[in-house]
């Protein structure tokens, strides 16, 4: 039987097979190039047909059960609104879930415990791209749940309702997009302005940003491809005030397709400049130096570059479905303190309070107990 730790390593193989079809697409991240591009991908994704249905012909990968002691649990004194004691052992049926990549390790933690729990059946995991996953769940109805990096459009909720899934998102975790340069760095404060960062983006050398620093090739380490989950669009809109192409003709600019290049570089050159997940660069400080944007860290809520993160399920399913009603209720009960563990920031008290009653609504609250909220 293969342990949930393999399961996982073959996921992070898959994401590298999908860098590789990226990798034709570098300059997707920007709204200019995104639409047209991330429809070549959708494309290049299990194509409709009656030899091709299956869910295990899209590379999701799957988590093994494996027995351990169950985890502790969350305290319930934070816990607002309660949802009831799951019996994992008791529930049956797969669950398929994929979308966003920048999700995909929260979700990975939140199955492997809700299996270490004695969840029985097998639980497809798949870190593609939020457009992708939601092309999949809507048009194809291929997968159960996913993972997102935004709202859901109305062209998807569209073709939601044509194939008779109702869409109902819970938003889970907040994600910051980091401004970072290596941990051998010696002459870059840990806070620069607006104004500083739009030039380190864009100009040729060091010296051209600030004359006391050094007279070297700014490097730029940025992610590009499927999976990136619009961190591009949303550096260029904070700092570049939406000029996206001042971006991509900006000099020595190079496009990752995995976030391992980024860590590679900092290991070796200390005048480069990148951005990534605040999850990634928190497990990666020792080769990493977080830069405060105007005086506000990246753990910040205030912090100008974050995205919300979601997972959509249907909400048919949750009422028909005891599988995907379990997973979602567990994954609300433990999703606070998984996200808190990987570097995920944890969405505040009453926004997990509104997702959990929105699901006891879509649920029916049958069997459910609700618990006055003691936390704002």
């Amino acid at each position: 039987m293969l342990s949930i730790a393999i399961g996982i390593t073959k996921t992070q193989i898959y994401w590298r097979s999908w860098s590789a079809i990226a990798a034709v697409l570098l300059l997707t991240a920007c709204a200019l190039h995104s639409v047209t591009q991330k429809e070549k991908i959708v494309n290049q994704v299990s194509p409709v047909s009656a030899d091709n249905s299956s869910k295990k012909n899209l590379g999701i990968q799957r988590v093994d059960r494996k027995l351990v002691k169950p985890p502790s649990g969350p305290d319930p004194a934070t816990q607002g609104i309660v949802l009831p004691a799951l019996k994992p052992l008791e529930m049956e049926g797969s669950i398929a879930i994929s979308g966003s990549q920048v999700i995909l390790p929260l979700s990975q933690a939140i199955a492997q415990r809700y299996i270490e729990n004695g969840y029985p059946s097998k639980i497809d995991l798949a870190g593609i791209d939020t457009q992708v996953g939601f092309k999949l769940f809507c048009d194809r109805k291929k997968v159960d749940i996913v993972n997102a990096v935004r709202p859901i459009s109305s062209q998807e909720a569209q073709a939601c309702a044509k194939s008779g899934v109702e869409p109902i998102g819970f938003q889970i975790a907040t994600d910051a997009v980091t401004i970072v340069v290596s941990s051998q760095n010696n002459f870059l404060p840990t806070n620069l302005t607006r104004e500083q960062l739009a030039k380190i983006f864009t100009f040729e050398k060091w010296y051209d940003v600030n004359p006391k620093w050094p007279s070297e090739v700014i490097k730029r380490i940025v992610p590009a491809g499927a999976g990136t989950g619009g961190a591009v669009d949303l550096v260029v809109k904070a700092i570049l005030k939406g000029d996206c192409k001042q971006f991509l003709n900006s000099p020595y600019t190079v496009f990752y397709d995995f976030v391992e290049q980024l860590h590679s570089e900092a290991l070796t050159n200390p005048y480069m400049v990148g951005f990534l997940e605040y999850a990634s660069y928190k497990q990666n400080q020792d080769q990493l130096k977080a830069i405060a944007i105007d005086g506000v860290v990246a753990s910040s809520p205030q912090y100008p570059i974050t995205r919300p993160l979601y997972i959509y399920a249907d909400a048919k399913a949750i009422r028909t479905r005891p599988e995907i009603e379990g997973f979602i209720n567990y994954y609300l009960t433990n999703v606070r303190e998984e996200s808190q563990n990987l570097g995920y920031l944890p969405v505040k008290q009453q926004v997990l309070e509104d997702s959990k009653a929105k699901f006891l609504q879509v649920q029916g609250n049958k069997g459910l107990s609700l618990e006055p909220s003691n936390n704002n």
